[in-house]
């Protein structure tokens, strides 16, 4: 069987069985069955490379693995088409797997999204022996599909911090492929791509503070005090009023960095900076963190400037 990079190519019933693979055997818990004649090992390391592969196993002649699943394979992890642990210990359904094909070839199967296209030979790369959209045609899918100017935000952040693409690079590829679906949300989103940005709730939380009229954001800007000394990395920074928004991902169940964290944090508000932290609940529900950013941001206005004892690195949203 071919293993591809913690994942199995599935093959098909009949090839499997004319190498001495058994019907018991294929019919056994060992064996799993992602498409109706396909079979692969059951012993699934990483769930979201194999989904990939399952879809790759029934691709048509010609066709090219696109979008998240291209980012993901080519090391963009935190694109993972939802289909990592946190959308599956919600019990959510992820994305499909893209997939560009030829004009005149097609493919119906569960988890497939088909896209008709026809492209350049500088638009495929081989990640494996995978064929995969280069990073600014997978940006340029990623950005135009995505359900909203966020997401397209996120999935922009997402190549630009893994170094796949740039920003100039996508909006090169966008000028000449400007007819086509969704270009206007690429557009406004590329203005607003920001590499320093370390995963998709960061982002998401950015332009929830965009929405709540802070637009001006240092991303992941390192703060120091009056003596030099370095006091740590906000995930935001609104550096006019003082603000610093944190992100508390999953790993906050682990104790020992949620200590770390909290230290980190009453070193910050000693020096006069005041942390807003926001979780996963709280970015389900918009409307209600814009009124805590607002609140925050007006009570940080009201502090005197002259009680500071922070500084920063510009690094500018």
């Amino acid at each position: 069987m071919e293993y591809i990079g913690r994942g199995f190519m599935p093959r098909r019933r009949m090839d499997l069985l004319a190498t001495g693979v058994t019907r018991a055997q294929l019919e056994s818990g060992s064996w799993s069955s992602p498409h109706f004649g396909y079979h692969r090992s059951a012993q699934v390391r990483d769930p979201v490379r194999q989904r990939i592969l399952d879809a790759v196993a029934v691709m048509p002649y010609g066709g090219v693995v696109g979008g998240w699943a291209s980012a993901y394979l080519q090391g963009v992890t935190v694109l993972d088409g939802g289909w990592g642990s946190a959308i599956a210990a919600q019990g959510r359904l992820g994305e499909p797997v893209l997939v560009a094909i030829p004009p005149n070839t097609v493919v119906n199967r569960p988890g497939i999204r088909s896209l008709r296209a026809a492209l350049e030979p500088e638009d495929v790369v081989q990640v494996a022996g995978v064929p995969c959209t280069a990073g600014a045609r997978t940006a340029y899918d990623l950005m135009r599909f995505a359900p909203d100017l966020t997401e397209a935000v996120v999935a922009g952040d997402g190549l630009v911090h893994a170094g796949l693409v740039d920003a100039t690079a996508i909006a090169a590829y966008e000028a000449a492929h400007s007819r086509r679906r969704g270009v206007r949300q690429l557009r406004d989103a590329l203005p607003l791509l920001n590499g320093r940005a370390a995963s998709p709730p960061e982002s998401r939380l950015r332009m929830i503070c965009r929405a709540a009229g802070l637009t001006q954001l240092l991303v992941n800007a390192p703060v120091y005090d009056l003596d030099g000394r370095f006091l740590g990395i906000v995930d935001l920074l609104e550096s006019f009023g003082g603000l610093a928004l944190e992100y508390d991902g999953e790993y906050h169940w682990d104790l020992g960095q949620q200590t770390r964290d909290n230290h980190r944090e009453e070193g910050l508000e000693r020096t006069g900076l005041t942390v807003l932290r926001v979780t996963a609940l709280d970015l389900r529900n918009p409307p209600a963190l814009i009124t805590r950013i607002q609140e925050a941001h007006r009570a940080c206005l009201t502090i005197p400037i002259a009680s500071r004892r922070w500084l920063h690195h510009s690094y500018a949203a």
